[in-house]
């Protein structure tokens, strides 16, 4: 029975995203998934200790040059492990690739023009007396710095993964129902616990790479999908943990996950 509630519960957790994404986005949906499915061959192959795995890393900007950062932040995780000659050869192909994508990413990315916040930037100068000195505090950096930090701290908002980002809806965004929202207590818990897990590197990595690939991305919408594995096991940590704890515990939790989570999942295929 135990087995049971937990398998049902991991289910849950895990087919969340999927779902919301695919039902909203049926016409250009399968870049963003094959993007999440490069990760899930890294991640096989980080478990079966394969010494090059961060090459699959590489594919990520030939799916679509919006993640041409990705390969680049990542492999920062394992520059200790890397021999030599493999970093020519990831270096190679990644500059190789960067020639190819480096445009269409600019396209994209959070340094393409854009007049309305040149406007209000000059509002912001306009309300400094001394010109020279409002352009030290409000300057053409400030376009670019204002979209990064918007973007990371919606990647860093819990609200966007368990509550579809209320009460803040983004318009451009979709706002999707990506994991249950009781799922929440799961993630902090699995937070806590991730000094300690034997997947810490590549959870860490994985994320931190994806969250500043995205963060350098005009409209992160559908992209965020790169999170899902990551955020996804961080919850599933959490969920082992209550599963290790006395009866009661589990049962009480399950006793509000499971049905929650089922009328939730339900009102997103049946919406």
């Amino acid at each position: 029975m135990k087995n049971l509630i937990f398998w049902t519960s991991t289910i849950l957790i895990f087919v969340f995203w999927p779902f919301s994404f695919v039902l909203s986005n049926r016409s250009d949906s399968v870049i963003f998934i094959l993007a999440a499915l490069v990760l899930l061959v890294d991640r096989f192959l980080y478990l079966r200790k394969y010494q090059y795995h961060y090459f699959t890393y590489l594919v990520l900007p030939l799916l679509h040059p919006a993640y041409l950062f990705f390969p680049i932040v990542a492999i920062l995780f394992y520059w200790s492990d890397i021999k030599k000659m493999s970093l020519v050869i990831y270096a190679v192909f990644l500059i190789f690739i960067s020639l190819f994508s480096w445009q269409s990413f600019y396209a994209y990315s959070i340094f393409t023009p854009d007049p309305l916040a040149f406007d209000t930037l000059n509002k912001k100068i306009s309300l400094i007396p001394n010109r020279n000195l409002a352009r030290i505090f409000h300057n053409k950096t400030d376009l670019f710095q204002d979209k990064f930090k918007s973007n990371v701290l919606t990647s860093l908002d819990p609200n966007n993964y368990f509550f579809a980002l209320h009460p803040r809806e983004i318009f451009e965004n979709q706002n999707l129902h990506k994991f249950p929202f009781l799922a929440i207590v799961l993630f902090l818990i699995g937070l806590y616990l991730l000094i300690k897990s034997q997947d810490r590197l590549w959870i860490v990595s994985t994320l931190l790479a994806g969250i500043f690939s995205i963060a350098l991305i005009n409209n992160q919408d559908k992209f965020d999908l790169i999170l899902y594995l990551p955020i996804a096991l961080i919850c599933l940590i959490g969920l082992r943990k209550i599963f290790t704890l006395c009866q009661a515990y589990y049962l009480i939790f399950s006793f509000l996950f499971l049905p929650l989570s089922i009328i939730e999942l339900a009102r997103i295929i049946f919406r």
